[in-house]
């Protein structure tokens, strides 16, 4: 087959959990003869830039196309913001793409950075596709579904003017009703209307809601690797039927045959991630600091420092010269394995749901226990003393005291180390990816061949 992956950024500059997961797929269905190419975009990053919309790269043997999403003369402020879900310009570039390559399939693992525009624009050239969701952006334009002040948020309401309260920092506008909403919205497209700073955006996200359900729609196949997620996407309109159950596959290789964990001496307790508020760092910093600095530990904080150099400061501000935290950059995913070789313990703190990290499925492959936050997606992986210790969200003082009941029961990690449940193999994730691929496409081809069509409606 060939197959169109599509990833909102890529190696190498950006490697988290769905980079990586993208690579790894295309790696190993092009291993199985199939033709794939990876689209992915770029995050926005200072001014408009001259040098192109689009350039092409090859990273280990996997085709890039790349699209610079921001880097537009646009000079509409409201399509600046409605171009995060709606970008047609690029809309029109995978136009060209489907007719000059005429892939057989397009498997989406991230919309950000190019838009649901290429939804539908499969849908006109009766072209299957499957979206697999690494994170909620279908439902939430921060991905997260994390307010301000680090509470849940159950996704946009009716008309999403929780959501246009969020971004804008106006608790008041969750109060607004549907058909002042509604009135918003039209008064906001008459010219005698007075240009305010936050009209684009407010414009923008009042319509992302139903756009974005209309795609939904037109999508063959929905990936989940969480009951979380299908049940969050399916609060918010994806048809049941079309969800599959798809928990990721890692590259086992890189981990190697890991004997249980026997730890002696000092315990290593290591954090691997984007070093950015939303991943927790803080909580296991402050933990870690609570602790008396007899009690036998090492942090060692793996990621890249310069991302969010404010959120960076705070952590050394923590850290304190705390001679048991080594800050130590990042690494190769396929140095993995070596890294959880150093590891007792992996610490998730995360503040958000996560939809289970690749990283949590990485350190199940190397026996090593996971302390992580108690939310939805991260316990259907960890479950509480048997392979793993759960705590509350944020709380730094229970973090603390889970610390160090490991550090003061070494037979505690090892009975949590056997217990380790071993995830797929890429092998095995690719065998079900072709399978709903086979599955889709065969249904297509029949639908179409029928002279059916799938509905596209003007307003996309």
């Amino acid at each position: 087959m060939k197959i169109i992956i599509t990833v909102h950024q890529f190696l190498p500059e950006f490697f988290a959990g769905t980079e990586i997961l993208s690579f790894e797929t295309a790696r190993e269905l092009t291993r199985r003869g199939h033709q794939v190419e990876v689209w992915t975009g770029h995050p926005p990053t200072g001014e408009p830039d001259s040098s192109g919309e689009f350039d092409n790269y090859v990273y280990d043997g996997v085709p890039v196309r790349r699209f610079y999403h921001y880097y537009l003369p646009l000079t509409d402020r409201y399509r600046y913001w409605e171009f995060e879900y709606n970008n047609t310009v690029f809309g029109w570039h995978f136009k060209d793409l489907l007719e000059s390559q005429k892939p057989d399939l397009v498997h989406c693992f991230h919309l950000g950075n190019l838009s649901a525009s290429l939804i539908t624009e499969c849908a006109r050239h009766h072209l299957p596709t499957v979206f697999t969701a690494t994170d909620f952006w279908l439902v939430c334009p921060k991905c997260q579904l994390l307010l301000p002040d680090h509470s849940m948020c159950d996704g946009p309401n009716s008309n999403g003017a929780n959501c246009l309260a969020h971004m804008l920092n106006r608790n008041y506008l969750k109060l607004m009703p549907e058909w002042l909403t509604r009135l918003v919205l039209w008064l906001g497209g008459r010219k005698w209307w007075p240009e305010k700073h936050y009209l684009p955006l407010m414009r923008a996200l009042l319509l992302r809601k139903d756009f974005l359900r209309r795609a939904v729609d037109l999508i063959d196949r929905i990936l989940v690797p969480t009951q979380l997620m299908r049940n969050v996407l399916s609060k918010h309109g994806a048809a049941p039927e079309k969800i599959r159950f798809v928990p990721y596959g890692v590259n086992l290789s890189y981990i190697g045959d890991c004997p249980l964990k026997s730890p002696a001496g000092k315990i290593r307790l290591g954090f691997i991630g984007t070093i950015a508020e939303h991943k927790g760092a803080h909580v296991l910093l402050e933990a870690v600091r609570l602790l008396p600095e007899d009690l036998p530990l090492e942090v060692f904080v793996y990621g890249r420092l310069e991302d969010v150099p404010a959120y960076a400061s705070r952590l050394r501000e923590i850290a304190g010269g705390d001679g048991r935290i080594r800050f130590c950059g990042t690494f190769s995913n396929k140095e993995i394995g070596r890294i959880f070789s150093q590891l007792d313990c992996l610490v998730v703190p995360s503040l958000w749901y996560e939809n289970t990290p690749l990283v949590i499925y990485s350190a199940q492959a190397a026996k090593t226990p996971v302390i992580a936050t108690n939310l939805g997606g991260m316990t259907e992986v960890i479950k509480h003393e048997e392979n793993g210790l759960l705590f509350e969200k944020g709380n730094a003082e229970q973090l603390a005291g889970l610390i160090r009941r490991i550090c003061e029961d070494r037979a505690l990690l090892k009975v949590l180390s056997a217990n380790s449940v071993p995830p797929k193999s890429v092998s095995d994730y690719v065998d079900g990816l072709e399978e709903i691929y086979g599955e889709v496409a065969g249904k297509i081809a029949g639908f179409y061949n029928g002279k059916h069509g799938r509905e596209v409606t003007s307003e996309f």
